[in-house]
């Protein structure tokens, strides 16, 4: 009797383990996705935010947006524009380009600011987890498209998202 007894407990707690393990297994996949959703949607929001600061600043014009006939790399994927910048201790304007381009080898989308004549540069990001971007000038605002996505350490796919918004320019 006690051998039948053992071997009755031995299944119940083998299916009572089972269940937990896969519960957790479950729970663990949930919170992957849950992590890579938030993730995104933190990109998303930076960069919907960071172009509309950046396009419509004052004394910013759209100098361009390279396509494929001026054999420019990435086309379709760079806004150029141009800032006016009051001077220091002169009355008058200096004239600064900045581009928004996306570089795909690294999935992010950056701000670089000529910041003087020598050729620096100032970058700053203002997306990751960018597979695609483009942008489209129509009529007094700016049409992009962006595809995110957010792959485990593994390099599998976990999440992806697309986002497209429009900002206007002067």
């Amino acid at each position: 009797m006690s051998l039948a007894e053992i071997l009755a407990a031995l299944a119940v707690s083998t299916i009572v383990l089972a269940t937990v393990s896969m519960i957790a297994s479950l729970s663990l996949k949930m919170s992957g996705k849950v992590n890579a959703s938030l993730s995104l949607d933190e990109e998303i929001t930076k960069l919907h935010t960071s172009i509309r600061s950046i396009v419509s600043r004052q004394w910013t014009l759209l100098a361009g947006v390279p396509n494929i006939s001026d054999g420019v790399e990435g086309a379709k994927q760079a806004i150029v524009l141009s800032h006016s910048i009051p001077e220091k201790n002169v009355l008058g304007w200096e004239t600064a380009l900045s581009t928004i381009t996306y570089i795909s080898s690294q999935k992010q989308i950056v701000h670089i600011f000529d910041t003087d004549e020598n050729g620096g540069t100032s970058t700053s990001i203002l997306a990751s987890f960018v597979d695609n971007f483009s942008v489209e000038p129509i009529e007094n605002y700016l049409k992009y498209d962006a595809t995110f996505t957010y792959y485990s350490p593994s390099g599998v796919p976990i999440l992806r998202r697309r986002a497209q918004g429009a900002v206007r320019f002067y």
